[in-house]
């Protein structure tokens, strides 16, 4: 992307019309996501990022539109973090949503409840929720219908963070059992 310094990529005006013609759908479920879960159950809200490109558009396309009432509940990460430090963070956590994948995945990786929205621009590895049991935490945000159900998916967690983390565990164990089962497999094979 060209609005990371260390990729060195060209500007490309495609991808730029579609990002800002898209930024309000995008980020709208998210914000609806914060409001109610600030509202409904007085949690305070972290707006991170996964990479630097990100902090801008956490601040722009989040913070700054949400309500006034909402705002004093959210913390904005304005700095970028490494993984060790977002990771420490989320274990600390009800869980987490978003667009992003790798942060699901630590999440997961610690029984952490994780939702994942998704769109046609981005790579099929979100998919791997459903290999997980965790279709229902992720979100076709192409599909009106599956954007409708991430503010109550959001809030349910935040609601009942017992069954949350039962489900994350949940898992998080079958992750293990795919892996160990990989490895037997990979053992196996002539060396």
């Amino acid at each position: 992307m060209w609005l990371h310094p260390h990729k060195n990529r060209p500007f490309n005006a495609t991808s730029h019309a579609r990002n800002e013609a898209m930024k309000e759908h995008d980020h709208a479920t998210l914000g609806a996501a914060i409001t109610a879960i600030v509202r409904e159950t007085g949690h305070k809200i972290l707006i991170g990022h996964e990479d630097i490109t990100e902090i801008p558009i956490g601040r722009e396309w989040l913070l700054d539109v949400l309500p006034a009432d909402v705002k004093p509940s959210v913390v904005w990460r304005g700095t970028p973090w490494l993984t060790d430090e977002a990771l420490s963070i989320y274990t600390r956590s009800a869980g987490l949503f978003g667009h992003e994948m790798h942060s699901p995945i630590m999440c997961i990786g610690q029984g952490i409840p994780a939702l994942v929205g998704r769109w046609a621009e981005q790579s099929s590895k979100g998919l791997m929720w459903r290999d997980l049991g965790l279709d229902d935490w992720l979100f076709d945000m192409d599909d009106p219908a599956d954007v409708k159900r991430l503010v109550p998916a959001a809030l349910a967690l935040a609601q009942d963070p017992v069954a949350a983390k039962a489900k994350a565990a949940k898992a998080r164990a079958l992750v293990a059992t795919f892996h160990r089962d990989t490895m037997a497999i990979l053992a196996r094979q002539p060396a």
